[in-house]
Formats: structure tokens, sequence, C-alpha cells
């Protein structure tokens, strides 16, 4: 079985194929954490970003349940796959950066600024939400498209070519505790379209089909280090910089501005498909169809929450 982090729009953890056994102490009765009979071998592929950084600590909890998980770095959100979605990653991780001491405090500002987006991107998609959102025609923005890594946003920024980047972290960390950006007044994570998702974790149908007891395990164990993460974030500060190889205040930063949570917002992501097809991004709507795509059924056994309470509605 291999697990990626793949989309551009709406990056999705995958569970992908492929078959072959940590007990919390006050959850050795629950079924959806007990150890399988069976070890279950599985690669997990993801992007080094601050949001993920939790699923560091995945293969060693999903251990416990005898999940073997095999880690990939991928440097792309990239491919598609018949995929389910589980849970939720979070929120935040998207940020805007400007100069220090050129901040924009209404979206009526942006009329005069050179903006700086990577079309496709989540954090783009938030920017395009929120300035649609806020009555602003986005065909009348001076925008230039930024090709590369989020350090060719910092470029553009230093050198005054763009006023506004619409990147993410640990990008904007490294402005900011360099000294020379700021966050601006406005933000982008609070969208009624997009809000502030970051990703979906998803599951092969096949596999999960063929091999639910595994698939509950292994939400179950995203819970199980999402919760950790939720309590310990300065933990989860010193990972990330290790894993990303950033100094500790970068990664510090980026992590603060990162809410980690399981809970899927479902009418968040049919807005989000009703958004790309409107605005011409995707040449069908499929928002009517986005919920055969989604179950709630391992997340709600393995947190002991409705769909309802988990995000189903919202």
């Amino acid at each position: 079985m291999k697990i990626w982090l793949a989309g551009s729009m709406l990056a999705m953890l995958t569970l992908l194929a492929a078959p072959v056994s940590w007990t919390p102490a006050t959850a050795q009765t629950d079924a959806a954490r007990t150890r399988l009979a069976a070890p279950v071998k599985v690669k997990q592929g993801m992007a080094n970003v601050p949001a993920l950084s939790p699923l560091w600590l995945l293969p060693e909890q999903a251990a416990k349940y005898n999940v073997q998980i095999e880690q990939i770095l991928f440097q792309r959100f990239a491919d598609e796959r018949t995929v389910i979605g589980v849970a939720g990653i979070g929120s935040g991780n998207d940020c805007l950066l400007v100069r220090k001491g050129e901040d924009i405090k209404e979206w009526a500002g942006l009329g005069a600024k050179t903006i700086g987006v990577g079309a496709g991107s989540i954090s783009w998609l938030k920017f395009a939400a929120s300035v649609q959102e806020n009555g602003l025609d986005y065909g009348k923005l001076r925008i230039i498209n930024i090709v590369g890594g989020g350090g060719n946003y910092l470029k553009s920024l230093q050198g005054k070519e763009i006023d506004l980047a619409v990147v993410w972290h640990p990008f904007c960390a490294q402005g900011i505790t360099e000294g020379w950006a700021q966050y601006p007044t406005i933000t982008h994570n609070g969208s009624k379209t997009v809000g502030g998702l970051i990703a979906v974790l998803a599951v092969n149908r096949g596999f999960m089909e063929k091999h639910p007891d595994a698939t509950q395990r292994l939400v179950s164990a995203y819970v199980d280090v999402v919760k950790i993460a939720q309590a310990d974030p300065q933990r989860f500060a010193k990972i990330y910089a290790e894993k990303a190889g950033l100094p500790e205040p970068v990664a510090s930063e980026a992590i603060r501005y990162t809410r980690f949570d399981v809970s899927l917002p479902l009418e968040s992501v049919k807005r989000i498909s009703k958004f790309l097809f409107d605005n011409g991004v995707i040449a069908r709507e499929v928002s009517g169809e986005i919920g055969q795509y989604y179950t709630y059924e391992f997340l709600a056994r393995a947190t002991g929450r409705s769909a309802v309470d988990l995000g189903q509605n919202k």
C-alpha cells in the first residue's frame, strides 16, 4: 500500500493499494485501536510542510497497531487517484506576506499592488476566493505567477518585483524571523468558500473496501498523533525543524500559524469545487458528486464524535 500527498487545489494524503500488528492503555478495549492480527505494510508519501508535521510520528503510532509504514517525501503536489476522504488535516499554513512597514489593511488596497501567486495552489485558491468575496475583480489585479518554490516569492518580494506574496509556510516564517517582512492585516484564511482548509487525509477506495480494519487503524493512529501535536506544538516545531532542515525559530513561527485538526469540512470542499467551476478552472461542475467520495465512518470511530460534529455540514 502507498500513501501520498496529492492534488494541487486541495492536497490529499492518499493511502493506496496492496497488503501483505501501541495500543494506548485507555483504548485497549476500543475496537478501533486493537492490534491487527497480521501486519500490513504501507508506503507513506507526504510533503514537508508544517501542517503535515504530525505525520512524521505516524509510523511510530501505526506500528503499535501492527501497521508498518515506510515514508517517502514528495517534492510536488501531483498524481491523482480514486480516493475517499477520511479526515481533515487542519487550517492555516498558507499565508500572505508583505515587506516590513508596508501593511495592507483593507482588500480595497490591493488595486495598486503587484501580487505574486502560484496559480493552482491552495494558497492561491484561498486568495482568489477572498478577493471575490471582498468585491474585487481578480482579473483587474496586477498578478504575477511565480514559478518554482516558495523561496522565489521571497526573492521577488525582497527585490520589490512584487508587493504581496500569496505563499505558504515555512517561507512566510522565514521572512518574519529574518525581520524584513510582516503579515498584512488582511488574511485569506477566512474566506466563506475555503476557510483555512489545508488538506484532506484520503484512502484508496479499493484498499479501504478490502482492508477496512487496517484503514481504521491508520485513521486511529492519525488521530493519535494529531492529539499529541495539539497538546505540544513546540515538540512538533522541533520535529519539523529537524525534518525540513530549518532553524527552530522559523519552524516555530510556521507551526504557530498552523492549526492541527482532524475535522473534515465537507461543505467547504463542495464550495471549493463549485468556485473552481464557476471561475473556469475545472471543466465540469462536480460539487453535487463530492459527497460520495467522503466518509466519516473511520474518523467517527477513532474520535467517538458524530459526523456532524466532525464537520459534515461545515
